[in-house]
């Protein structure tokens, strides 16, 4: 786990349709936690699947010890755009504003960028590596064509 942090409100960690990514993702965060880096672990993620990413990783986090009041979930978002409007919502609902984000290495820095447009202040981030370079260099591509997209939809709304 490669870690730029400091002390924020909330630790948010991005959901993703890959099982393994997400448990890897999901492990740094409640690691993090743990360290105390953020009182709050913000799970972001509806996805498509039977239970949304985020209830996925709410009862994961719960079952490794994390305090269910610690644990805020957004069911509602389907992409990072999505994640950082949702996470905005409702930390500025409890007067939050920092954040430490967990992703993939590659998903952080469009990940951040688009965090900072919602409003939040990103004070670190911690990203879980590829399972392999193919994938790395995969993931590296597909973040150089959705920036350019991602910041056109976040100029529009």
């Amino acid at each position: 786990m490669a870690a730029r942090c400091c002390k924020a409100d909330a630790i948010v960690v991005l959901g993703c349709r890959n099982s393994a990514a997400l448990t890897r993702r999901l492990e740094i965060g409640v690691r993090l936690f743990e360290a105390g880096a953020a009182p709050l672990l913000v799970l972001s993620g509806g996805g498509r699947g039977p239970l949304p990413e985020a209830e996925v990783m709410r009862l994961a986090a719960i079952a490794r010890g994390v305090p269910e009041a610690a644990v805020l979930i957004d069911l509602l978002s389907r992409n990072t755009f999505e994640n950082a409007r949702e996470t905005a919502r409702l930390l500025s609902a409890r007067g939050r504003r920092s954040v430490l984000l967990v992703s993939d290495r590659a998903h952080l820095r469009r990940a951040a960028v688009l965090f900072r447009l919602a409003g939040l202040r990103v004070v670190g981030r911690a990203g879980a590596p590829a399972s392999s370079l193919g994938r790395s260099v995969g993931a590296a591509i597909r973040e150089i064509a959705a920036l350019p997209w991602n910041l056109l939809r976040a100029l529009i709304t």
